[in-house]
């Protein structure tokens, strides 16, 4: 409840989102100042008109934005993700403190996961490979849920003459093979039986419908493959994130939009060109995403762009499999995700 009548200030916002078709309660205003989403009535926020002292025009635009993100969302949290990733000028201090929230405790959640996979490996068979092999294998099993790409893939495998009659359970454990080498420091370009499985499972001389989804993740695998790796901690995470200025956060989220656009190009077999960021749950994926790439650009040179990481990844692979077999031909590929390629630059 309100405790008192709203002030000039506060009825002079009433009346100008009102004029916009939004209706703003006293109760909604005290909430977000609490939050930090809107500033507290004082001399450096308000301006005067006559013989009144308003809110500038910036601060009603703030605030009609948050009114129109407001009924999607059931936290103040959650509205300064959603309002933050569609531009509305929301203060950073909220935002950041939502990305925080959002973010780590997923990354636990993952790290316990990687966990169980690794313990699921039986103990004579850990370590026997080089240190990096039992978490792409526990990477591997997490991946493998990722249902639409590993029936692209197992499809795509199935096309093989050798294959054709194979057991699901035999096809399934192909894309898992594939799927720890993606996860792997690099791939294993020698292993000739590793790179046909590869060729087949990605199929770029297919249509695209059947293969966009597994093309998708691949990509993303790849495209840390080439990158610089090395291992980071959630404390190192932490202090990367709390490093990032306010500017920053702005820029990463552009850089964060740009790579949603690539990657709902590519997964909705280029039907549409911008990924819908209108749910809390899509400004929270939007948030862990702009969190980690905090860090994972550190690996990248300077000024490099996930969209274009992707791409990059995505034609890296349709290099490596089109090595000694019959392809489409560069001119043809690049004519299939050039509207990929240009979302991202």
């Amino acid at each position: 409840m309100v405790r008192t009548e709203p002030n000039a200030a506060d009825r002079h916002l009433i009346q100008l989102t009102a004029a916009c078709g939004l209706e703003l309660s006293p109760y909604q205003l005290e909430r977000w100042r609490t939050a930090g989403l809107i500033p507290r009535p004082g001399p450096n926020t308000l301006v005067r008109v006559g013989n009144a002292k308003v809110y500038p025009l910036e601060t009603a635009a703030l605030v009609a934005g948050l009114l129109v993100c407001a009924p999607q969302c059931r936290t103040n949290e959650d509205l300064a993700l959603l309002a933050f990733f569609n531009e509305v000028p929301v203060p950073c201090d909220p935002v950041r403190a939502a990305l925080l929230r959002n973010y780590f405790p997923e990354y636990s959640k993952v790290r316990e996961r990687e966990n169980e996979e690794l313990q699921r490996i039986p103990a004579e068979h850990r370590d026997q490979d080089r240190p990096w092999y039992d978490w792409a294998e526990a990477a591997a099993a997490l991946d493998m849920e990722n249902k639409t790409a590993v029936r692209q893939m197992r499809d795509n495998l199935r096309r093989r003459r050798d294959l054709a009659t194979a057991s699901r359970a035999e096809l399934d454990e192909r894309v898992r093979g594939v799927l720890i080498w993606l996860n792997a420091p690099v791939l294993p370009t020698h292993d000739s039986v590793f790179m046909a499985d590869l060729r087949a499972a990605m199929a770029f001389a297919g249509p695209p419908a059947q293969s966009r989804a597994a093309w998708l993740l691949a990509a993303h695998c790849h495209s840390e493959q080439l990158a610089e790796r090395g291992e980071t901690s959630g404390l190192e995470r932490l202090e990367a994130f709390l490093a990032a200025t306010d500017d920053e956060l702005r820029i990463l989220r552009e850089q964060v939009r740009e790579s949603l656009d690539a990657m709902w190009y590519m997964a909705s077999e280029g039907c549409s060109r911008q990924f819908d960021l209108h749910s809390p749950r899509m400004a929270r994926l939007a948030g862990r995403m702009l969190v980690e790439w905090t860090t994972a650009r550190q690996a990248h040179p300077s000024g490099a762009r996930p969209a274009q990481l992707l791409v990059d990844g995505l034609r890296s692979l349709w290099s490596l499999c089109s090595t000694d077999s019959v392809g489409e031909g560069r001119t043809a590929f690049q004519r299939r995700t050039r509207r990929t390629a240009t979302t991202s630059q």
